[in-house]
């Protein structure tokens, strides 16, 4: 279906998040949110084998390859823990932030070239979840799958996590059935609720390119007012499209700082338990083999490559680095401005250069620089690990 209106296309891809958030009763949308039962057992799934991992520990001691092979898995747990607190926690951010989003695509529906310029921003968004969508799918199906495959081939029984529950003991059928429907069950609504959490971030963060987008195209209007009167007195035009500039701009640096307050946390956590799913997923990679392990690195790599990607994003849109709003501001026609127009745009000049950017506990800014530094990092110690197993 082809879309004609950015707002539209907003809707449908806030519907499909909502669906997917639904799973795990985290539909904060919903008039009168309230938790449900099913917000009660996916987070008692979730923190049921999150409890487990010391008993875990003791029961694959000291095979090293399972122990890997369930650090993998447990940063999985981990931060599904942490988006699952901070959607609960901050819901009312996220609803302000969801009407935010709705309101800005609504007000230049009929802007026809602003318009066009969030459609394809919103098209780009509804690609970029399709493939993140297939990826993830892909994984859980490997996950799900992978022990059938191998009870057919080899007749070995397995479970997808190397996980155990609590006083449990796979050796027995029934404890392992009740280790096999808890997995299978976390499978379900761990994609479900990764999608639903994946979707969130990907669009509010490229979101930002699109208000940095109508700001520059503004400018271009205020330029073109600013010509139009360059022999005229009344200059009612110019400052109207000044005010419109200067308070698009309060809600690009509103919009961009509770982004990164709000994902403070989740960025440390997912950045800090990747490490512990790329190394022991590498680590079972090399050692056994496994395709639940191969499914799981290239989930995590894209993963933590689409944080840090988006972070990017957001310093090229709005930081001090070589970003557009600056130079928009820089090449605009400002020498053609009244004093008091001037001293408005200066104030605004002077904010571009000192925007805020994600990072992880601002320890480091989140970027590709800071990809390539983790992944050089996660090889290095899984080829220690590795050297020590052989």
């Amino acid at each position: 279906m082809k879309f004609k209106l950015s707002h539209d296309l907003y809707v449908k891809n806030l519907n499909s998040i909502r669906w997917y958030a639904s799973f795990v009763g985290l539909d904060i949308m919903e008039p009168n949110y309230k938790p449900n039962i099913l917000t009660v057992l996916a987070l008692f799934a979730i923190m049921l084998p999150l409890l487990s991992e010391f008993y875990t520990i003791w029961y694959y001691w000291p095979n090293l390859v399972k122990l890997m092979e369930s650090a993998a898995i447990y940063g999985i747990f981990v931060q599904g823990v942490a988006k699952f607190y901070t959607a609960l926690r901050y819901r009312k951010f996220f609803e302000a932030m969801y009407n935010r989003l709705d309101r800005f695509h609504y007000e230049y529906r009929h802007h026809e070239k602003n318009n066009a310029t969030l459609l394809l921003l919103m098209e780009r968004i509804c690609l970029v979840t399709k493939l993140i969508t297939v990826q993830v799918l892909f994984s859980g199906f490997v996950l799900a799958f992978y022990p059938a495959v191998q009870y057919i081939l080899k007749g070995e029984t397995i479970m997808p996590f190397a996980i155990v529950i609590a006083f449990t003991d796979p050796e027995k059928m029934s404890h392992f059935l009740l280790n096999i429907i808890v997995q299978y069950y976390l499978l379900i609504v761990g994609i479900a609720g990764f999608l639903a959490a994946e979707s969130v971030l990907i669009l509010f963060v490229t979101s930002v390119a699109g208000y940095a987008d109508v700001l520059k195209n503004k400018i271009d209007e205020m330029n073109d007012s600013l010509l139009g009167i360059e022999h005229v007195d009344d200059r009612t035009t110019v400052k109207f499209k000044l005010r419109e500039i200067l308070m698009l701009h309060q809600r690009v640096l509103e919009y961009e700082n509770d982004l990164d307050q709000r994902y403070y946390l989740n960025n440390w956590v997912q950045v800090a338990s990747i490490l512990f799913n790329l190394t022991g997923a590498l680590f079972g990679c090399y050692v056994s083999s496994s395709f639940n392990m191969y499914a799981l690195a290239i989930a995590v790599v894209i993963q933590l490559f689409e944080l840090c990607l988006l972070g990017t994003i957001l310093s090229i849109k709005v930081s001090d680095r070589n970003e557009e709003i600056e130079q928009a501001f820089y090449n605009s026609l400002w020498y053609l401005m009244d004093r008091s127009e001037k001293k408005d745009f200066m104030i605004m000049f002077h904010k571009s250069q000192h925007a805020v950017e994600m990072t992880v506990a601002s320890m480091a800014p989140l970027n590709i620089v800071l990809f390539i530094a983790i992944m050089q990092k996660i090889y290095a110690f899984a080829m220690m690990l590795m050297s020590f197993f052989e």
